[in-house]
């Protein structure tokens, strides 16, 4: 796998996950539909959507480098997915979440097609 490729796959997961476990915490939520508390279901799959695609970033990343290098490289893909994430809270959460939403699926399939190819 391509490093660029990689790392493009890696970013846009890890900003897909920041962005669902935001989402999942009850501040963010507010700011995003103006209601209080996220409801106990939406909660659960939000937060296991977002650990799903952080988890996910790990195969990009050591595919691309090594193990031991995939990990740290994974590492900074997640801080800089956070970064990214808090920017786009502070500036537009609704774009946040129509942006996490829309590379989440796109990212997973080039992870799997990176997978095969």
């Amino acid at each position: 796998m391509n490093a660029w490729y990689a790392s493009t796959v890696a970013l846009a997961l890890s900003w897909a996950g920041m962005a669902a476990l935001a989402f999942a915490m009850d501040r963010h939520y507010e700011q995003l539909t103006g209601c209080d508390e996220v409801p106990a279901l939406q909660r659960v799959i939000l937060r296991s959507a977002g650990a799903f695609f952080l988890v996910a970033v790990l195969v990009p990343a050591t595919l691309a480098w090594s193990a031991s290098v995939g990990v740290v490289a994974a590492l900074g893909f997640w801080s800089l997915g956070a970064l990214l994430a808090a920017a786009f809270m502070t500036w537009s959460p609704h774009l946040l979440a129509w942006v996490g939403a829309s590379v989440a699926l796109p990212s997973l399939c080039a992870g799997i097609l990176g997978l095969t190819g």
